[in-house]
């Protein structure tokens, strides 16, 4: 794997709230007619209603369908079986709720930690008398460093009525090595805590701890298929 200069990195975040899809997206068929992904948007809403639809040739027949998962941080359906020529294979989102991302301010410095829990299954006479695991969950946090007084995370944290995140409190994002090539982390985040530090000899400082929740994806390239866009 190549080395990447620090300067090549970023760190992008969406916004709340999220904004309704305003006419039907095209989603893009890797070629298996089973991984598609969403043309424009690749991050969306799982607290709002989607809605995907099939058609014989892209234009007629639009069908609603609900055999398929939808991997919301990075816009891909994933269908139980494989669409038929012809038949259902040009898809479409017709409704949902889109995140909007942008480079967190004054950002300079983030790091990440993952970790796999494991549970102890040593069961009596267990070989060679060394202790047995079992794997459990896994989990990522991580916090960025900022020159900047922003308050959107703080924002972000504050959910409920009158809140600015109606989406349970999450947000996407985008934890990038190398911007210009498209590699990063990418998934639905929590904001656990915001820090800020302002003393008249240095400059303001702000730094934000996040923990990741649910799958999180190695993206590795701007344009989207089943080899550059991985479950970690």
């Amino acid at each position: 794997m190549s080395a990447y200069a620090g300067i090549s990195g970023d760190v992008l975040l969406s916004t709340s709230p999220s904004t309704a899809l305003g006419s039907p997206e095209a989603a893009t068929d890797t070629g298996n007619h089973i991984n598609y992904f969403a043309a424009t948007h690749q991050a969306w809403d799982e607290t709002q209603t989607l809605t995907v639809q099939c058609s014989p040739d892209g234009s007629t027949g639009w069908a609603t369908v609900s055999d398929y998962e939808f991997y919301w941080p990075v816009g891909e359906i994933v269908f139980n079986t494989a669409r038929v020529v012809g038949t259902n294979n040009h898809v479409h989102i017709s409704a949902g709720h889109y995140f909007a991302l942008t480079s967190l301010s004054g950002a300079h410095a983030w790091k990440s930690s993952a970790k796999a829990a494991t549970k102890d299954v040593t069961p009596f006479q267990a070989s060679g008398n060394f202790a047995q695991y079992a794997a459990t969950i896994k989990s990522l946090t991580f916090s960025v460093d900022c020159f900047s007084q922003d308050a959107r995370i703080l924002n972000e944290m504050i959910t409920g009525d009158g809140a600015t995140n109606i989406s349970g409190g999450i947000v996407v994002c985008q934890l990038y090595w190398d911007k210009a090539g498209g590699k990063r982390w990418q998934f639905y985040a929590i904001p656990t805590g915001v820090d800020t530090t302002v003393a008249s000899n240095d400059i303001d400082k702000q730094s934000i701890k996040m923990t990741a929740d649910g799958p999180v994806y190695e993206v590795l390239s701007d344009t989207f298929s089943t080899t550059t866009v991985k479950r970690a």
